[in-house]
């Protein structure tokens, strides 16, 4: 679930689908509690992939016709992948070949793939030890970013996307420090321009490759503002980014939905490949709000019901993160980049949010109710060591 389940489970749960959201951690997760769907807490895909098999043909047995499987994480998206012999028997979903799949799911093997498709890319280098940076140090283009290969693996233990890398000592010492994790990284040269140079293509592609679904947006801002989840985001109509994206899904022989990410070079205007999720993103509830139901679509085909080529949208509507964007303001205002008045006129389109949403009110209110009690407690844990 997250927020890329809630979104799919509104998505389909307004229409009057029945969904079942199939969770990992906590049962008082804000989003299990939206009236549009009922909850299982399961086991982790990672840890424990043979008894979530087992609980989840459990469950399809209990179906009277085949289930959808829509994944709303890339750990659900390989569990699919690498089981998807035993679960076809119960249910139906979309994917592209195993090879496709694992290849999607580690950033290295994803830009080698693109770059044999013939796809730009930014300047990447593997690194594994030391010895690496010596190879590369003064070929590679700075400044440059190092961000792990596996992203599932790597968030638990740095809690960033990764580190922004101003030279060759600066190189040296962050590949240092995540030597002792055991992850594989890759460094890449950072694409210039500002934020609304990330466009997104989010397409859903049939077994046969013919275009379901299409639309495009662009970043507004993000947090952190440099290499961050995006806070505001914008449909746009991005008709290049458009025909790059579904093209880079059909020469890899792609099946299902996907969102792509591009980044407009500010020196050449060329698009340069940032990454390929397999699945829906955080802000995927935008994409129904602006009538391309990314959801319903792919339901609908999965279940034999021929759904027509939905491809226009409704263009200039936002996407607001309320708490990161406050925070996101503040800083580009210190940076001197965005003042209170234009901050303030940037959300006058804003129409889709992570939780907040009238008709399904639970979920935020857990969601609010979430915050204010990890803040007492912070506050709680700072006064009892004595800070200020």
């Amino acid at each position: 679930m997250g927020v890329n389940g809630l979104g799919l489970t509104r998505s389909l749960g307004e229409v009057g689908i029945p969904v079942t959201a199939v969770a990992t951690g906590s049962r008082w997760a804000p989003e299990l509690h939206s009236r549009y769907c009922d909850a299982l807490v399961w086991p982790s895909p990672v840890t424990e992939p043979e008894r979530l098999l087992e609980l989840l043909l459990t469950e399809g047995r209990k179906l009277q016709r085949p289930g959808v499987l829509l994944p709303a994480n890339d750990s659900f998206v390989l569990f699919l992948s690498r089981y998807r012999a035993q679960l076809a028997s119960r249910f139906v979903f979309a994917l592209p070949a195993p090879s496709v799949s694992e290849a999607l799911a580690d950033k290295r093997r994803q830009y080698e793939m693109a770059e044999r498709a013939g796809i730009p890319c930014p300047q990447t280098f593997h690194l594994k030890t030391s010895g690496d940076v010596e190879t590369i140090k003064n070929a590679l283009q700075y400044p440059a970013f190092l961000k792990p290969c596996v992203s599932a693996l790597w968030a638990p233990v740095f809690r960033v996307k990764g580190f922004r890398i101003e030279g060759p000592a600066d190189l040296e010492g962050r590949l240092a420090e995540v030597a002792s994790s055991g992850l594989d990284v890759i460094v890449q040269a950072i694409v210039p321009g500002p934020n609304v140079n990330l466009l997104l293509v989010r397409v859903y592609l049939d077994a046969n490759q013919r275009l379901l679904a299409l639309y495009t947006q662009r970043k507004v801002r993000q947090y952190p503002i440099d290499f961050g989840d995006a806070t505001l985001c914008e449909s746009v109509r991005a008709e290049d980014v458009a025909a790059l994206g579904t093209e880079l899904l059909r020469r890899i022989a792609y099946h299902g939905l996907a969102s792509t990410e591009f980044k407009r070079d500010e020196r050449t205007g060329e698009l340069k490949l940032i990454e390929i999720n397999p699945r829906l993103g955080q802000n995927n509830i935008l994409n129904t709000r602006c009538g391309v139901n990314f959801p319903l679509i792919a339901y609908l085909d999965l279940t034999g019901q021929k759904p027509e080529p939905v491809v226009t949208f409704r263009e200039g509507v936002r996407y607001l993160v309320v708490g990161k964007d406050v925070r996101a303001f503040a800083e580009y205002r210190r940076r001197g980049e965005l003042g209170l008045v234009a901050w303030i006129r940037s959300l006058a389109s804003v129409r889709a949010f992570p939780f907040l949403d009238c008709g399904d009110p639970v979920p935020f209110l857990m969601a609010m109710a979430r915050g204010l009690w990890q803040r007492l407690r912070h506050f709680r844990d700072r006064r009892g060591h004595g800070v200020p």
